[in-house]
């Protein structure tokens, strides 16, 4: 399984093109971002990233990577808007079992 906080420097660094900004921005140094990326990278067999100095572009592998963390990010966010409705229907009582077919 990959590591979410792997993608999650993914992505940052996709946004922010720097090393620098995004180790700021996450809170790591930025030889941890580089960590990131590369496991990331050998995991993934592929590289998703070429680096011009300071600055990165996305491989094809990368720009697919990224659509999928798009992805993730928007079925969990559709996950966690049910799990607050199930809690406040719990709260109210009303609360019904779901059959599976």
């Amino acid at each position: 399984m990959l590591n979410t906080q792997h993608l999650i420097t993914f992505k940052a660094l996709v946004e922010t093109g720097s090393f620098t900004k995004t180790a700021k921005q996450l809170g790591l140094t930025q030889p941890a971002v580089s960590q990131h990326i590369q496991k990331l990278e050998r995991e993934m067999g592929e590289p998703l990233l070429i680096r011009h100095g300071r600055t990165t572009d996305m491989t094809p592998a990368g720009e697919v990577l990224l659509q999928h963390i798009k992805e993730l990010e928007a079925c969990y966010e559709g996950f966690m808007e049910s799990w607050h409705g199930y809690l406040e229907r719990k709260s109210n009582g009303i609360v019904t079992a779901i059959k599976s077919a």
